[in-house]
């Protein structure tokens, strides 16, 4: 008995890519992994945008794949100088009130110009990425480890795009997609 085309247990060539997605990129951060071998050995981000770029249509693909990395470079762009900022401040300001209330009122500010500057430059509908790249930056990891993160989060993004995209666009293109 051969599942239908139809039902919900169909496995296309979407599906295959996606796992695709995420072994390639298990591959590439292996080698990453080889100078620093204290990196995590799954890199979820490689593993989201391998999978979320892997859109309907090649072309979606290369479109909303420029896009996420637009994102994720307006979310560093501002977020590095205004964590900087924070983390200098945060010293001449002592009850923790204070600093909560200029952690608070930083997160807003970056998050209108992230917003701002991503309509800006063309991110669309992934302009809301940008601020959530701005906002984590802001608000995850001790502050040493911060730079980092956010350095490693765009690596990471980058690695699963250009896995989408080969797959999606080079490898396998969809019949019909005007390359």
């Amino acid at each position: 008995m051969g599942i239908l085309k139809d039902s919900n247990f169909y496995i296309g060539m979407r599906k295959i890519k996606s796992i695709l997605a995420i072994i390639i990129g298990f591959a590439i951060w292996q080698i990453v992994r080889i100078p620093f071998p204290d990196l995590e050995v799954h890199p979820i981000f490689v593993y989201l945008y391998g999978m979320l770029e892997i859109r309907e249509t090649s072309e979606k693909t290369k479109i909303m794949g420029i896009r996420r990395l637009k994102a994720t470079a307006v979310g560093l762009l501002v977020g590095l100088p205004m964590l900087a900022l924070y983390i200098y401040l945060q010293e001449f300001i002592q009850p923790q009130w204070m600093q909560i209330g200029l952690h608070l009122l930083l997160i807003l500010v970056g998050t209108l110009i992230t917003l701002t500057l991503g309509k800006i430059v063309g991110c669309g509908t992934l302009t809301g990425v940008a601020a959530v790249v701005f906002i984590i930056m802001m608000v995850s990891h001790a502050d040493h480890e911060r730079y980092f993160y956010a350095v490693l989060r765009a690596l990471q993004t980058v690695i699963g795009v250009a896995v989408a995209w080969l797959l999606n666009v080079k490898l396998f293109p969809y019949s019909g997609d005007n390359q």
